[in-house]
């Protein structure tokens, strides 16, 4: 009895404090009403959790978690089955906690079919003390926030360690990305199911072909350097290496073209047959995130027609290439946030004559404080473009010097720190034909939501 009136008093003072921030206008309430919440009860989130009634669902993995998890959540519900799901993208224990209280009735009921988590790799080590996910999703790994997570290696490794720590009566499933042969490799030795996604080949359709991304190492267990016959981008392709290991065999197979703003995907399945999706968002990133969902969906029992209406029926989840109107003109938010997703970002704005960039850099915790990504990305892609750059945000100036460096115009850049009037100038220097694209680091985007409340 003691326990039930805990739970309710976690979920009661949480749903408060989020209300009340969001009211004060504040902030989005994403963390800190879980962090009371746990305080009040800790084992709220697990109490919750093991509540739904089919599978837990798990995305983690460097890019593409917010928009993975946003595609399986939108496909879930055009099969008709109620989700609980952190889509605002707070990954921590206390967003998570925040987020699936939310969806809880004051009686400490979860009525749902699916939890649906996406969680920060660092942290999806302590989260499986808390419950076990049945399906397991892993977008890829690439470097990012060394201060945080290290080298490769070290994010690997946490992964494999809530991997052996997770306890399922069946055993757990795994969606892997075959492409990227750091996470390919990831559950050898494991008592799981491993079921593998990757693109066979890809076609840029009006764009540069020859704009690469900064190549990540990736050796084989082996010790030897992995050999490509083809590199989509980053350390992603079809690879092989001398001691005889190579790139699995795709059980969720595609083509894929790859349009300016959209993309449409062709999935070659010897299970499920061949059928296409149109994907109404840019970038190979957003495609790898698509056939990632697919790939989780099918293995959830949804049908072809239910994937193909929830994928072409997305609406953006906010800064994940997502097109506004402020003030009546346009604008695409787009998170950035290391190298490989910085410069597959700036592979889809470059060749936008129409586009005015914004470009908010900020290195709180969240953002990671080391910033030398910044040289690590290939801002040398915007070379040649004519219009205005603002750069703005803590490291505002440190940003201006990375593209004085990549070659920018130095009467074409313009540096304004506080992220409110950036946006107020960009907005009124915007010619009607033009429009504004923001590029923000994750605090910066936090921030930024707060202040296009206003528009």
């Amino acid at each position: 009895m003691q326990k039930i009136f805990k739970y309710k008093s976690s979920i009661l003072i949480t749903k408060i404090l989020t209300r009340l921030i969001k009211y004060c206008n504040v902030g989005a309430g994403t963390n800190f009403p879980g962090k009371i919440g746990r305080l009040i009860a800790p084992d709220i989130l697990s109490y919750l959790v093991n509540q739904a009634k089919k599978e837990i669902i798990v995305v983690t993995g460097t890019n593409g978690k917010t928009t993975t998890s946003g595609f399986i959540a939108n496909i879930l519900n055009a099969a008709g089955r109620k989700t609980a799901h952190n889509k605002k993208g707070a990954n921590m224990l206390t967003g998570l906690t925040s987020a699936i209280i939310q969806e809880c009735n004051q009686n400490t009921e979860l009525n749902v079919d699916h939890c649906l988590l996406e969680i920060d790799e660092a942290y999806f080590c302590k989260a499986v003390d808390e419950f076990n996910p049945n399906l397991l999703v892993i977008t890829n790994l690439f470097r990012d926030q060394l201060d945080r997570y290290g080298e490769l290696d070290t994010t690997a490794r946490k992964i494999k360690e809530a991997i052996a720590k997770t306890i399922t009566k069946k055993p757990l499933k795994v969606i892997l990305n075959a492409d990227d042969p750091i996470v390919s490799s990831i559950t050898q030795g494991k008592n799981v199911e491993n079921i593998y996604f990757g693109f066979r080949n890809i076609i840029f359709v009006g764009q540069d072909t020859d704009i690469k991304s900064p190549q990540e190492a990736a050796s084989c267990k082996c010790g030897q350097k992995y050999n490509y016959s083809k590199i989509f981008y980053g350390h992603l392709g079809h690879y092989n290496c001398t001691c005889g290991i190579s790139r699995p065999k795709p059980d969720i197979e595609a083509d894929v073209k790859i349009d300016v703003s959209s993309s449409t995907i062709t999935v070659f399945s010897q299970k499920y047959g061949e059928f296409k999706v149109k994907l109404n968002m840019p970038g190979l990133y957003n495609a790898y995130n698509a056939l990632a969902s697919i790939s989780a969906c099918l293995e959830l029992g949804i049908s072809v027609k239910e994937i193909i209406q929830g994928l072409e029926n997305y609406s953006t989840i906010f800064g994940r290439a997502e097109l506004t109107y402020l003030k009546g003109k346009p604008t695409l938010i787009q998170l950035i946030k290391n190298p490989i997703g910085a410069t597959e970002v700036l592979r889809t704005v470059k060749d936008d004559k129409t586009s005015k960039l914004l470009i908010i850099i900020n290195d709180d915790y969240a953002d990671g404080r080391d910033v030398s990504w910044l040289w690590d990305a290939n801002f040398e892609l915007l070379f040649g473009h004519e219009k205005q750059i603002i750069t703005s945000g803590i490291r505002a100036a440190d940003m201006a010097v990375r593209l004085k460096y990549a070659g920018i115009n130095q009467n074409n850049l313009k540096i304004i720190k506080n992220i409110d009037n950036a946006v107020k100038y960009s907005l009124l220097n915007l010619q009607t034909d033009e429009k504004l694209c923001i590029l923000p680091t994750y605090t910066a985007l936090l921030q930024l939501q707060k202040i296009l409340k206003k528009y």
